[in-house]
C-alpha cells in the first residue's frame, strides 16, 4: 500500500493466509488443552479482535468491512470456537473429533464452493456501496472471506495432528544421520517440485485469476515453509525476537496503517517531512510502530480492569458497558438529528464526562460494581434499549432489502466445486492419516521406522490436560 507495490500482491495474499492459519491453529489448541468455553474466555477474545477497531469505527465513521482483517478473525475465532464446543466431550478421542472436521470442512465446502449456497447463508448482508466496500457489503464479504475459507480449517487439522508429527520427527532424529537426511531429503524434494508447480502454474497468475486459485493452493508455500523451517533441530532452535515481537501488536499495525501509516482510509501518504520521502517515511513508521504497540497495551490492560476472571462481575460490567455506550450513542444520534450546534454539543459532552467519572470513582472506591446496578443499569437500560429498537428497525429494513439481492460483481470472488473438492480431498488426508504434510511423513516411514501410534503421540499430551 505504501510504496504501491502491486507486483507483490499474490506474495501478501499468502501471508494473509498464513495469518489465518494461525488463528486455527492457535484457537484450536487452546480450546484442545484448556478446556475452557466459559463466558470470560470468549469475552476476552471479542475484546482483544474488536476494541480498537469499534472506537475506530465510531470515531472515524467507518464501516466494520473497511478494516476486514477483523470481522476476518472474528469470524474464524467463532467458527473454531463452535466447532470445539459441540460435541466437546470427544475432543480428545482419536476419530469422532476428525469426524468433527470433516464435517466442517464439508460444511465450508458447500457454503462456498457450491453455487447459491453462500447467499443463502450471508444473503442479509447489505448490497449497497459504502466506505470500504464499492460493491456492497455483502460482495466484500464474499471476496474477503472466499479468499481464506480453508485457511482456519487447515490450521485446525495441523494442531490436531500437531503431536503425531513431532513425535515423529523425534523418532527420525533418534536414527543415524545418513537414515534420517534420506527421510527428510525425500520429502523435501517432493517439497520442492510442488513449490516449483505452485509457483509456476498459480503463483505467477495476474490478480484477479490469481484470487480465484488461491483459497484451494495456499497450503502448498504453508506446508513447505513449515516443514523447511523445522527440518532440523538446529533450526528450530533459532528464532527473530524482532518478529516474535511484531507479532504481538499484528492487529494494531494493521488497523493504524489506515490512520498512522497512511491516511484517509489507507488512500493517502501521511507527510511529516516534505520533500524528503524515504525520512519521512522512517519517521512515519516509528511513530505509527510505536502508537500500534501503546495501543497494544491499552488494549490488554483495558481488558484485564473490565474482563476479570469472576464470570459474574464480568457479565456485570458487560452489561454497564453496553448500556451506557448505547445510550451516549443514541444521544449522539438525537444531537445528529436535530443538528445541534457545537456549543450544545461540547456542553453534552461534558455533563456526560463527569457523570461518567463519578460512576467510575464510585466503582473503584467501592472495589466492586455490584452497588451501581439497580439505579445506573435502570436508567441506561431504558435509554439503551430505545436505542436499540431504532437500531434494529432500521437493520430490518436494510436485511429486507438485502436478502433478496445478488452480488452483481463476482470479480475476484473464489468459488469452484472442482478446486473445491480438491482442497477438500487435502484436508481430509491430513486429518484422516494423522499426518501434517499430506502423507509423505507416513510414506517415508514405512520401509524404515514405522510411523508413531495415536497412543505414543498422544498420552503424556492427554495426561497432562486431564491431571489439572
Amino acid at each position: 500500500h505504501y510504496f504501491h507495490a502491486s507486483e507483490v500482491y499474490n506474495a501478501v495474499r499468502v501471508f494473509i493466509s498464513c495469518y489465518v492459519w494461525m488463528t486455527g491453529f492457535g484457537n484450536f489448541s487452546f480450546f484442545y488443552i484448556k478446556r475452557d468455553f466459559g463466558f470470560v474466555r470468549f469475552w476476552q477474545m471479542m475484546w482483544r479482535l474488536n476494541f480498537l477497531v469499534f472506537w475506530l469505527i465510531m470515531v472515524h465513521g467507518n464501516t466494520f468491512i473497511l478494516y476486514y482483517i477483523n470481522p476476518l478473525h472474528t469470524f474464524y475465532f467463532l467458527l473454531v470456537f463452535v466447532a470445539m464446543y459441540i460435541f466437546s466431550s470427544c475432543n480428545h478421542d482419536k476419530w469422532p473429533v476428525r469426524l468433527k472436521m470433516i464435517v466442517l470442512g464439508t460444511l465450508i465446502f458447500i457454503i462456498w464452493d457450491v453455487p447459491g449456497a453462500f447467499h443463502a447463508v450471508f444473503g442479509w448482508l447489505s448490497p449497497k456501496p459504502t466506505i470500504g466496500a464499492k460493491s456492497g457489503t455483502f460482495h466484500e464479504w464474499h471476496f474477503r472471506s472466499g479468499l481464506d475459507h480453508y485457511s482456519a480449517i487447515f490450521g485446525m487439522a495441523f494442531a490436531m495432528n500437531y503431536p503425531m508429527s513431532a513425535a515423529w520427527l523425534k523418532a527420525v532424529e533418534k536414527r543415524t544421520a545418513v537414515s534420517q537426511w534420506l527421510i527428510k531429503g525425500g520429502i523435501a524434494a517432493v517439497c520442492a517440485v510442488l513449490m516449483l508447480a505452485w509457483t509456476q502454474s498459480i503463483f505467477s497468475m495476474q490478480k484477479l485469476e490469481y484470487n480465484k486459485h488461491h483459497p484451494y493452493w495456499f497450503w502448498i508455500p504453508l506446508l513447505v515453509y513449515i516443514f523447511i523451517r523445522n527440518i532440523s533441530f538446529t533450526l528450530r532452535s533459532y528464532h527473530l525476537g524482532l518478529l516474535t515481537r511484531m507479532g504481538k501488536i499484528t492487529l494494531e499495525t494493521y488497523l493504524m496503517q489506515h490512520h498512522i501509516w497512511l491516511t484517509s482510509n489507507a488512500k493517502t501518504l501521511l507527510v511529516f517531512i516534505p520533500g524528503s520521502p524515504l525520512v519521512n517515511f522512517f519517521f512515519v513508521s516509528v511513530v505509527y510502530l510505536y502508537l500500534s504497540y501503546r495501543l497494544f497495551r491499552l488494549t490488554v490492560a483495558l481488558r484485564a480492569m473490565l474482563i476479570p476472571n469472576d464470570a459474574g462481575v464480568a457479565r456485570t460490567l458487560l452489561l454497564v458497558m453496553l448500556t451506557t455506550l448505547s445510550t451516549i450513542y443514541g444521544f449522539a444520534q438525537l444531537l445528529t438529528k436535530v443538528e445541534s450546534n457545537v456549543i450544545l454539543v461540547l456542553l453534552s459532552t461534558l455533563v456526560i464526562g463527569i457523570a461518567g467519572c463519578f460512576v467510575l470513582e464510585s466503582i473503584i472506591n467501592a472495589e466492586s460494581v455490584e452497588h451501581i446496578k439497580t439505579p445506573y443499569l435502570g436508567v441506561t437500560g431504558l435509554l439503551g434499549g430505545v436505542t436499540l429498537v431504532v437500531a434494529i428497525s432500521s437493520w430490518l429494513a436494510e436485511f429486507t432489502t438485502a436478502w433478496g439481492s445478488k452480488d452483481q460483481n463476482n470479480g475476484g470472488v473464489a468459488g469452484s466445486v472442482s478446486m473445491g473438492l480438491i482442497a477438500l480431498a487435502v484436508f481430509s488426508t491430513i486429518v484422516l492419516s494423522l499426518d501434517n504434510f499430506v502423507g509423505l511423513s507416513r510414506l517415508s516411514s514405512i520401509p524404515a521406522l514405522g510411523y508413531p501410534s495415536w497412543e505414543e503421540a498422544y498420552s503424556e499430551l492427554h495426561n497432562k490436560i486431564f491431571s489439572k
